[in-house]
């Protein structure tokens, strides 16, 4: 939590320095007259929609903003709730990013493996390949602000968040060397190549469309997609 978003438990308000003290309990109540009463079945699956709204939100501010510039203010204002009811969902901003930066591995991950399914199982690993580069561009520009949000703030979120992110993160680089080492076990792809290395090279290629792709720009993105994944199989065809 920074020094704009701060919760004082001995007086059960949370302050911001660019708004008024907003008593929890108070906040904790109007989200309920919301919500329906606790009890009757409704108040779980509002209480799930108000915390993916915040999500949402946080979402989309860390991904135009960045970790920083983004504070709990900022993101009640954009989820139209009172900021004392973020504390009903989570503990902290940094809890509220942690989770944003978790969907949009997720959102990654689901996107490549909804393309890998279409594609089949008897795929070349090339093609297997291609398809995860369309997927995960389309992800990053068109689909996800949670995955941009992912590529913009991991590297200024605070340590523990980056540690708590360091298993799902691995394993998302690993699905990329495991179709790399496939097309080279298969022959479609050159075997004279490091798969680990050129995993991390083309994420951190595929990343940077984050900063600076505009869709009102000259270029198509499923044109942009499919040129990337093109010079990527050219320059690992086999000799």
């Amino acid at each position: 939590m920074d020094s704009t978003d701060a919760a004082s438990g001995s007086s059960g308000t949370v302050t911001d320095s660019s708004a008024e003290s907003v008593p929890v309990d108070a906040a904790i109540a109007a989200e309920s007259d919301e919500n329906g009463d606790a009890g009757n079945g409704r108040r779980v699956r509002k209480g799930e929609r108000s915390r993916m709204r915040i999500l949402d939100a946080a979402a989309r501010l860390l991904s135009c903003r960045g970790y920083a510039a983004t504070t709990l203010t900022d993101i009640a204002g954009a989820a139209e709730m009172q900021a004392g009811s973020l504390y009903y969902h989570f503990d902290s901003k940094d809890a509220i990013v942690e989770e944003v930066l978790r969907v949009g591995i997720d959102h990654a991950r689901d996107a490549i493996d909804a393309a890998l399914e279409a594609l089949g199982p008897d795929a070349s690993g090339s093609d297997r390949l291609a398809e995860t580069i369309v997927a995960y561009v389309n992800c990053i520009v068109a689909a996800s602000s949670f995955t941009v949000a992912n590529i913009r703030c991991y590297n200024e979120s605070p340590p523990h968040t980056r540690e708590n992110l360091t298993v799902p993160l691995r394993e998302f680089a690993n699905l990329w060397v495991g179709l790399i080492s496939e097309g080279q076990a298969d022959g479609s792809l050159r075997a004279d190549t490091n798969a680990k290395v050129l995993a991390r090279l083309m994420i951190s290629g595929l990343n940077s469309l984050a900063s600076w792709y505009r869709p009102s720009g000259e270029l198509r993105l499923d044109d942009l997609a499919r040129q990337f994944a093109d010079m990527v199989l050219t320059g690992l065809q086999p000799a």
